[in-house]
């Protein structure tokens, strides 16, 4: 289920000092996923006595524990469960998700082992299939309407590859966002390719010229292991 953890952040979990652990699997398969090497189910994973061994280690040391990968809602009652246990340490909880679960995601919020979520908006519907590989565009709506109606605190982001979307995709995003209601922040990071890419991409065009247009832009990448 958790094929490697990174044992801290200052950057992944606002105001807190977290650890990630990266979930292997995901549903959808999008064509900048820069973390591929969670999809093969192939590699072997991490014990559960191990991860939770390591949280019991840093109890009174970290702020929080993000769930990450990846994709770990499709792990289902598993996360759930293991989202028990990191709150019974004591430890706040953030949620990194592509937004397909509702589900899941409900049934977390409903238990109140969440504190944070950073919903992912992949595309508008018209364009969500082309970069995902599925239609995922109303699943995203759901959960962005149960973290709407929550207390849980959430962010909003995008990746952009010129491939996929232009700046005028991302206005409209923007835009979809405040028609629903939505008044935090919307980040937008732009697709680097150091590390390769599932759809072996090539650069992208820059994002030039839009600081204000979305609300907030935010090259948000994650702290490397120590």
């Amino acid at each position: 289920m958790i094929a490697s953890i990174t044992p801290f952040t200052l950057l992944d979990f606002p105001s807190k000092l977290a650890c990630i652990l990266w979930f292997r699997g995901c549903n959808l398969r999008c064509k900048y996923c820069y973390n591929f090497e969670f999809l093969d189910f192939k590699n072997q994973d991490l014990r559960e006595d191990e991860v939770l061994r390591f949280l019991k280690e840093r109890v009174g040391f970290l702020d929080g524990v993000v769930l990450s990968g990846g994709e770990c809602t499709i792990w289902g009652e598993g996360l759930i469960a293991l989202a028990r246990e990191i709150r019974a340490m004591g430890f706040e909880i953030k949620l990194d998700t592509n937004a397909t679960n509702p589900k899941i995601l409900s049934s977390l919020l409903k238990e109140g082992l969440l504190d944070y979520v950073a919903l992912d908006f992949k595309a508008l519907d018209s364009k969500y299939k082309k970069l995902c590989g599925i239609n995922g565009f109303s699943k995203f709506k759901e959960c962005f309407e149960l973290l709407l109606h929550s207390c849980v605190a959430f962010e909003v982001r995008s990746t952009f590859h010129s491939d996929f979307l232009s700046l005028s995709d991302i206005e409209m995003m923007r835009d979809t966002l405040r028609r629903w209601g939505y008044r935090g922040e919307y980040y937008v990071q732009e697709f680097v390719g150091d590390k390769g890419s599932l759809g072996n991409l090539g650069a992208s065009e820059r994002l030039q010229e839009c600081e204000g247009v979305i609300g907030r832009l935010s090259n948000k990448k994650s702290f490397d292991d120590f």
